[in-house]
């Protein structure tokens, strides 16, 4: 095989689905954890990197003459905070989760024994159903990449949409199973390491395939070529070597999509040696739609029946909105907005307050950020998961201009995530930006359409004056409370009050 043909074919697969198959690496590098970074493999069994990180922390070091400590960050606020500090603690994902849960529900009355068996039960679980089969996913995605133009990241969940699974699972359990048996001998595991290469991609083009089969028909394909596809590792040494001093960032970006496309090239090579020298059961290698080249894998063509998309939301979110319905709604956000602040300080710590700059029943900032996702994201509604990025990205930012503008103007805090995991100047964090992206979908796909059905049933005449009294009244309160903001306890809190006590507990 000549490599240097082979990496040039694929560099030309790679060029043309660029971000897809960056995607699918980066989303493969958090389910089954193939990239670190700084230092923290991102796994269902996450580990420390020793090496890279080490690598990274003298290095950085060395330049800017400062001590660095990637994994001494603890966050002391929030449900965000306790997971991750369990999480790094304890070097587990699963295990992090679970005791997070005891500890946030059950206030640490399950016995340590009993999560460290559920914790193994779960880890073999996520490895049998989730990680095997994803594996497999990722070979489909590969191999029709390398056709068409135009795969979706979306293919790598084709085996999860068949009713194949189970026979996916056990194959893919019995191939690793022999891996682990064979290295039990000094070279055998590393033969047979590449004797089951192609495993995943066989399944991926028949699902249906016998594990027997499926092996042994690995194992032929590979005959005289597992030292060819050792060189074809060994070609990326170079690229690792680099990766280390990159926080494993050009990894994703380049080396791994650069090296799964060869791969799948390398298989595509080989099936076609198979099929032609007549190899014991290459028949079984039946999807020849995947190697004829046009934009898009024909999936009605696919040998095997995908479940359907079903809609999960019945209601006409799509639908335009008048005007006094958008006023109206942004006075129902607002004052939703204010119940829920009031209601949750109420619950916390047991004293009722006004919660908000403002002196009524509303905080308008909920109600801002509900209509600006309303009109702003009207042309992605039919695509839920990147409105709930947008919503995330779009509400940060108004609750950063919010917080930095009363900081600024007002010398004050009307709300604090100092100490909640991933925060920005304690202005926004992770977890509250999670939450108004929920709320944010929430908004757009039934309660904003729930809201309109509503008032279109109330007399315009009767919507339009109400819009002007809420109007007026909301108007006069933003000129009184521009003087004379809510304040006291449970409000806000003087900025250089804050800022001192920040000060003391770092001290």
């Amino acid at each position: 095989m000549n490599i240097k043909y082979l990496k040039n074919e694929s560099k030309k697969a790679l060029k043309n689905n660029y971000w897809h198959i960056v995607a699918v690496i980066f989303f493969m590098s958090i389910m089954i954890g193939s990239i670190s970074f700084s230092g923290i493999k991102y796994n269902h069994i996450p580990v420390v990197n020793t090496i890279n990180y080490d690598i990274t922390k003298e290095t950085l070091e060395s330049i800017s003459n400062t001590k660095f400590n990637f994994l001494s960050y603890k966050p002391t606020k929030g449900i965000l905070a306790n997971i991750f500090n369990n999480i790094t603690s304890s070097g587990s994902f699963i295990f992090g989760m679970l005791n997070s849960f005891n500890q946030l529900i059950f206030h640490e009355r399950i016995w340590a024994s009993f999560i460290i068996l559920l914790g193994a039960v779960l880890t073999f679980l996520y490895w049998l159903f989730i990680r095997n089969v994803l594996l497999v996913g990722e070979a489909r995605f590969f191999l029709e990449n390398m056709n068409h133009k135009k795969t979706n990241f979306k293919r790598i969940l084709l085996p999860f949409k068949i009713k194949k699974i189970k026979n996916i699972t056990f194959t893919m359990m019995i191939k690793t199973l022999l891996e682990w048996f064979w290295c039990i001998t000094i070279f055998g595991g590393i033969v047979k390491h590449y004797a089951y290469y192609l495993v995943p991609y066989i399944i991926s083009e028949n699902p249906e395939i016998k594990p027997k089969d499926a092996i042994r028909l690995s194992e032929d394909m590979m005959r005289n070529h597992k030292l060819e596809l050792f060189k074809l590792d060994l070609s990326f040494i170079l690229w690792n070597i680099v990766d280390l001093f990159c926080f494993n960032l050009l990894n994703i970006i380049f080396i791994s999509p650069y090296k799964k496309c060869c791969i799948a090239k390398f298989y595509s090579y080989l099936r076609v040696l198979a099929k032609k020298n007549n190899v014991h059961n290459s028949n079984l290698l039946c999807d020849e739609y995947l190697y004829q080249q046009c934009d898009i894998y024909p999936k009605e063509k696919f040998l095997y029946e995908e479940r359907q998309k079903k809609s999960w939301i019945n209601i006409d979110y799509n639908k335009n909105y008048t005007l006094t319905s958008i006023i109206l709604m942004f006075f129902a956000s607002s004052s939703i907005g204010w119940i829920w602040e009031t209601l949750f300080h109420l619950f916390r710590f047991g004293t009722f307050v006004n919660r908000g700059a403002l002196h009524g029943p509303w905080l308008p900032i909920y109600g801002w950020g509900a209509i600006v996702l309303l009109i702003i994201l009207k042309r992605v509604r039919n695509k839920p998961l990147v409105t709930f990025v947008l919503a995330m990205i779009i509400c940060g930012l108004i609750e950063y201009g919010t917080g930095w503008y009363l900081e600024t103007l007002k010398n004050a805090r009307w709300w604090d995530y100092d100490g909640y995991f991933l925060n920005i100047h304690g202005r926004i964090c992770l977890e509250g930006l999670i939450t108004f992206g929920i709320g944010g979908c929430a908004f757009i796909y039934y309660i904003a359409p729930l809201l309109d059905s509503i008032l279109s049933k109330i007399n315009n005449h009767i919507k339009i004056i109400l819009c002007i009294i809420l109007s007026l009244l909301y108007i006069s309160d933003q000129l009184y409370s521009n003087k004379h903001p809510n304040k006291g306890i449970g409000v806000n809190q003087n900025l250089m009050i804050h800022n001192i006590k920040n000060v003391n507990i770092y001290n």
